[in-house]
């Protein structure tokens, strides 16, 4: 090794890491049992620290995640120290991606480990985003993630179940991992199940799962056509307060397509939506729904019928928020019959029944800028 004083640093000699500990700890011997020591075994020793870390980081460097690359690339900076090289041509598993990989092969194993990989699988992919966007990177990442629920009864482990179902519902929020979802033959069947039968917060999971990759217009018709609206209406109709307002955000996104609207109208929607209506819960929400409803016909029979409609006028009576009038005016305009009368006449309604009826009636300019705020278009509102 070099001569005391000298440094290993200098000339083209190649030392290996082996080498240059063992310098470091003869350097540190002396500079520790001397009262005085030289400045130049000073600079040696730390000559050698930085070369003993430039070693490690080009070890390590290309297996670690974008992020700590970054971090180790600013000390490298920082410190005066040369950065590593990165050959990025090779593409090796992130730190993420092999963790990520270890647990879902924990789920194949025993139902300890797969009850211990499930929460932390929850966990990791809770709290850090690049745990969620490896599963795209994941061969059948997904398949191996619900194989303990596709295997068996799926709330035979109600732990186990919320887990897996909150692990969906986090790698959802995911761009790249909402159409791996939903084209997975096993994904959308297994939420709809969850939101049968499992614990308050897996089925509010899996209505939530459900509305973040129904934000993608082919998601919305692959759900659609799925098992899936059955259970949630059923969530809307009988769940927990905080499972409801998730079923409702998913309804509220699947009719956004007019298949899903008329299927939703089939199953019973508005009857459903007037008894929560009924009950005060999320009133504003439930109305934008019944508004896209209303664009059915067999959605406007149902609210037009004579048990609904003056239910419908007492909640809109007794609702005066912006949002509630916004979806009142679109129901009341696709249920009731638009009447164009000519300039001059005098509309005259009469109220021939023997109880008193409530009369609905939208006055217009027809200007084609008006915007129905001016004082030419009025509404009015009596009861006779």
């Amino acid at each position: 090794m070099a001569e005391k004083g000298k440094t290993p640093l200098t000339g083209e000699e190649t030392y290996s890491e082996t080498e240059l500990k063992k310098e470091l700890q003869r350097l540190l011997k002396v500079i520790l049992e001397e009262d005085e020591c030289s400045i130049d075994m000073t600079i040696n020793s730390i000559g050698i620290l930085s070369r003993l870390t430039e070693m490690k980081l080009n070890q390590s460097v290309g297996t670690v995640s974008g992020s700590a690359q970054e971090q180790i690339l600013q000390w490298c900076e920082e410190h005066g120290v040369a950065a590593p090289k990165v050959d990025h041509d090779i593409h090796e598993p992130t730190t993420d991606q092999c963790y990520v990989n270890s647990l879902l092969e924990k789920l194949s194993s025993s139902h300890s480990d797969q009850k211990e990989a499930a929460k932390e699988l929850h966990s990791q992919t809770k709290t850090m985003p690049s745990c969620r966007a490896v599963f795209s990177e994941i061969p059948d990442g997904i398949s191996r993630l619900l194989n303990p629920l596709s295997a068996t009864k799926v709330d035979s482990d109600p732990e186990l179940q919320e887990d897996l179902i909150a692990t969906v519902l986090n790698i959802s929020t995911v761009d790249n991992n909402k159409k791996l979802i939903a084209k997975h033959p096993v994904v959308i069947p297994l939420l709809a199940a969850s939101m049968r039968s499992g614990t308050i917060a897996t089925k509010r999971n899996a209505a939530a799962a459900l509305f973040t990759i129904s934000t993608l217009n082919s998601n919305k018709r692959i759900i659609g056509n799925s098992s899936a609206l059955v259970p949630l209406l059923e969530l809307l109709r009988v769940g927990h307060p905080l499972a409801v307002k998730d079923a409702v955000s998913a309804i509220f996104s699947l009719c956004q397509l007019r298949k899903n609207i008329v299927k939703f109208t089939e199953i019973g929607a508005v009857k459903v939506i007037m008894h929560k209506l009924n009950d005060g819960i999320l009133v504003d929400e439930l109305l934008g729904i019944l508004a896209l409803l209303s664009q059915y016909q067999d959605a406007i029979d149902d609210i037009k019928d004579p048990t609904t409609f003056p239910q419908f006028i007492q909640i809109i009576r007794k609702n005066k928020s912006k949002l509630a009038q916004k979806a009142f005016d679109t129901i009341l305009y696709n249920v009731c019959d638009v009447f164009v009368f000519p300039i001059g006449l005098i509309h005259i309604q009469q109220n021939v029944g023997k109880s008193n009826a409530d009369a609905f009636a939208g006055l217009s300019c027809q200007k084609p800028w008006c915007d129905c705020s001016s004082k030419c278009c009025i509404r009015i509102e009596s009861t006779h």
